[in-house]
């Protein structure tokens, strides 16, 4: 069987008529390979990292004590605002107020998750007697003390000035 038969019997047109695609069929194969080959590299190579941090934030522990046995007005950040602004329109979204007693040398403790505790962590404690009821408080940020501060009738732990 010469070329011409063949290409005719196996190709169905003639070798080097403007018919046979035998040849462009396998570069095209090759190149659509190839291709998406590359395409899956490219996107593999610039697809974001997934991050496997915790992403509930940190824990935040309040404590606050004092030497005498009152009723205390206690508030501390709870949740973190979005934004300073946000926080100051409207400060009982995010901040938890409690007027309870407190007896004295035992520990007062709240617990919370914030995100950002270097900007929102936040405690205070007052109450009113004849004499001064000596308060403490202690901010800790995943089980360390980060803060820690004493006071007369009130006090304040901040991990940032307000």
């Amino acid at each position: 069987m010469y070329r011409k038969e063949f290409c005719v019997k196996y190709r169905g047109n003639e070798c080097g008529s403007v018919f046979d695609m035998t040849n462009v069929r396998t570069v095209a194969s090759a190149v659509s390979v190839s291709g998406v080959a590359v395409i899956a590299a490219a996107v593999y190579a610039t697809a974001p990292a997934i991050s496997h941090a915790d992403p509930a934030g940190h824990q935040v522990t309040y404590t606050v004590t004092t030497t005498s046995d009152l009723t205390a007005n206690i508030q501390y950040m709870n949740t973190d605002p979005p934004s300073q602004a946000v926080f100051n329109a409207d400060s009982s979204k995010y901040m938890i107020t409690v007027h309870t007693p407190i007896t004295g040398g035992e520990p007062l403790v709240y617990t919370t998750t914030l995100a950002n505790p270097n900007q929102w962590a936040i405690v205070t404690a007052s109450g009113g007697l004849r004499v001064n009821p000596e308060f403490h408080c202690e901010i800790a940020v995943d089980g360390q003390v980060v803060v820690s501060q004493q006071g007369g009738s009130g006090v304040t732990c901040s991990t940032r000035p307000w």
